[in-house]
């Protein structure tokens, strides 16, 4: 199979496992480029980014720091995946899921906590951690621990980025959500799959956030007293720094594809891969729109591509939005920044 259409850089080979289509992100030349069956291409409409990065220029140090910056993110925690595993897994019963969680104390407690909330709180107060996760049922624990074991990425230690990043962090829960709630409402298996596709679905964001708070010098520096500037330059390099933190922790397809297009989910010529795609992309605006978006913008749901592509209706999607700030309100007292 041939490597990196931009360099020849040969493919990763925890990615050659990969079938049909998916999204790659070049370690050397920093370029995304497709791998379809036995071939590489570029993503349609991408120019090679380092024409558009020229030396001494923002973009240029933004993608030098990049790899840096990507290994010292918190290691993506392993009880993550184990639960998305367990869901998947027929056999497995909320027992199951109680025994992993236990493994981690501070998760654990966040549970109880959720467990007794206002929200799902019953007549007594919880302090066994299989009551909890019986009360509180598979689908919201399982949600609960992604939320809470992915919230560190949203901690910063920079004040003058922490309400900037806050506010992804609620972004982030609200589009997980929605993703997980849409997903219901199609009939798509893979919700708690895409509850964490929404999770990090900015994730470059908290990267180049990161990136900009510790630079004062060079080009990055300007960016200290441009608030407009740092928004255009996280909408044009977060989706692909983003790519480059999910090769990093090696997450299946579908996390590249969400990550990459979930602005652009008609480029994935993968049915399955596409659906996803516009799961996260109309979960996105749901968010955005209902109060929950990182700047004052409030994207038209009436005549969203995904919307019309899932085949939801304004009625449906209204029904969503109605309880989403009840619903996300528990999470985000128990997770996140």
């Amino acid at each position: 199979m041939p490597g990196c259409p931009y360099c020849s850089e040969d493919i990763d080979p925890c990615v050659l496992g990969a079938s049909g289509f998916t999204i790659v992100a070049c370690s050397r030349c920093m370029n995304p480029y497709v791998i379809e069956g036995e071939s590489t291409s570029t993503v349609p409409g991408a120019s090679d980014i380092r024409l558009l990065t020229r030396e001494g220029s923002i973009g240029e140090g933004l993608l030098r720091a990049t790899p840096k910056a990507i290994q010292e993110l918190p290691v993506l925690p392993e009880i993550s995946t184990r639960i998305m595993q367990l869901l998947r897994d027929p056999e497995s019963t909320v027992k199951d899921i109680a025994e992993t969680i236990r493994q981690d104390q501070a998760i654990a407690v966040k549970i109880l906590q959720l467990a007794n909330s206002a929200l799902y709180g019953g007549l007594s107060t919880i302090s066994n951690l299989d009551a909890a996760c019986a009360r509180l049922g598979t689908r919201t624990v399982a949600n609960a621990v992604q939320a809470v074991a992915n919230g560190n990425l949203y901690v910063t230690g920079h004040k003058e980025f922490r309400d900037l990043m806050r506010n992804y962090w609620v972004h982030a829960v609200a589009t997980a959500h929605c993703a997980n709630h849409i997903a219901t409402v199609i009939a798509e298996p893979r919700g708690d799959a895409l509850f964490v596709a929404g999770l990090i679905h900015d994730v470059g964001a908290v990267v180049l956030l990161d990136i900009i708070a510790s630079t004062r010098k060079g080009a990055l520096g300007q960016l200290h007293n441009s608030p407009k500037l740092v928004n255009e330059v996280l909408a044009g390099y977060s989706h692909l720094v983003g790519l480059h933190v999910v090769h990093h922790w090696k997450l299946p397809p579908l996390f590249a594809v969400t990550t990459y297009f979930h602005h652009s989910p008609d480029l994935v010529t993968s049915d399955e891969l596409r659906t996803a795609a516009h799961v996260v992309c109309l979960a996105d605006a749901v968010a955005e729109a209902s109060g929950f978006g990182v700047d004052d913008g409030s994207p038209s749901l009436v005549t969203h591509q995904s919307a019309k592509y899932l085949g939801l209706s304004d009625i449906k999607l209204a029904v969503m939005r109605a309880d989403l700030e009840d619903a996300i309100k528990p999470i985000l007292a128990i997770a996140g920044p």
